[in-house]
This record gives C-alpha cells, structure tokens and sequence, in this order.
C-alpha cells in the first residue's frame, strides 16, 4: 500500500480511498488461475519511522525488529504489485519511504506491476510513471501494463467490488498476466543461474 493517509478530505468521501482499492486489488489476486501467497505492507500497519537508517546500515541481527521481519519478507518475495494514488503528480511519501529503507538487493531480479488511483480522471498514472524509474534503480523491473482507476470512490464500492460496467477487472486482469508471465520467468532463472 502506497498511502498512509486515512482521513476524509474536507469535502466528502472515503476516509482511505486505498483500503477499498486493495481489496480489489486482493480479490482480484484471489480469483486468479495461479495461487499467490500474498503479504500486504501497509503503512498504516507498519509505521515506519521517517528514514534516517536504512535496512542496510545497520551491522546483521542489530536492526530494528519491524525492520528485520520487513527485509525478510522483500528478498522472499518473486514479484511485487505497488497499490498507489498519485500525490503531486508523484508517489506518496509514505510509499517512497518504505521503498527507501531496504537496498536494492532485497528487490532485484524481480518484477513488479503498479495499480494506481485517484479521484480525478487520469487514474493516478503519473505516480506509475514516478515509479517506473524508482523500480528500475532497485533492479525490480515494471511490466509495461498499469492498472489506473480513474474515479475510484465511483468505480469501486466500499467493499473493493467494481462497479457495472467498470473496467478496473480487465485492467488489473492484463497487469497480473504479464506480472505472473515475468515473475515466473525470473524466478526460474534466479534457480538455474543464481544472480551475480
């Protein structure tokens, strides 16, 4: 999960658009031909401390707790699906923090697949392309679809479900083949050739 904020703006709505666009999101995951296990990191569940220390800067077994179980989980990870609104034409800073506190090897050789939202008509795609370069650093490559979900708080209703005729299930449909399609082919080269 991308954002921390869960407050309702002054002018109505959900008070965590997010909530309902991972329950899609999970949905749509759980619907899939292919079982995932699947580990959500939510800001809001793993407060995270403003980054002053990396992951990586403390010496092995010295890191904080929250911080150990966190890296353990990116490096067993095959791919990852970043759920995100777009904050200032960019990715929120409490997505950019979580990003920040582990190095790149705990996301190498993988892929992810982004599903952006927003209120407005664009469907948060410039965060997409925020974090198409963010990934890229990591070595944790995007696939080329991108879920964007024009009008969230309309699209989906309070439980994630789409509305009629919305067309978030074959957008999110089109990420997750190509996110299955590449995860699994760098898993499989991971195993037969190791990373250097």
């Amino acid at each position: 999960m991308g954002s921390a904020r869960d407050s309702a703006p002054r002018w109505g709505g959900p008070s965590r658009l997010g909530s309902r666009v991972l329950k899609f999101v999970l949905d749509g995951l759980e619907n899939r031909e292919a079982k995932h296990d699947i580990f959500v990191i939510d800001p809001l569940e793993y407060d995270l401390p403003v980054l002053r220390k990396p992951h990586f800067y403390y010496a092995p077994g010295e890191a904080p707790e929250v911080l150990e179980m966190l890296a353990n989980k990116l490096a067993e990870a095959d791919c990852f699906v970043l759920v995100t609104p777009e904050y200032n034409h960019s990715i929120p800073p409490a997505l950019s923090n979580l990003l920040n506190h582990f190095g790149g090897s705990k996301y190498a050789y993988k892929t992810s697949g982004f599903v952006t939202y927003s209120s407005g008509q664009w469907g948060g795609q410039r965060a997409a392309m925020a974090l198409r370069t963010i990934t890229s650093e990591l070595g944790c490559l995007s696939v080329s679809r991108v879920c964007a979900i024009p009008r969230a708080a309309k699209d989906l209703d309070e439980d994630g479900a789409p509305v009629e005729g919305s067309s978030s299930p074959k957008m999110l449909n089109g990420m997750l083949d190509q996110l299955e399609w590449a995860a699994t082919a760098f898993k499989n080269h991971r195993a037969a050739v190791g990373t250097p």
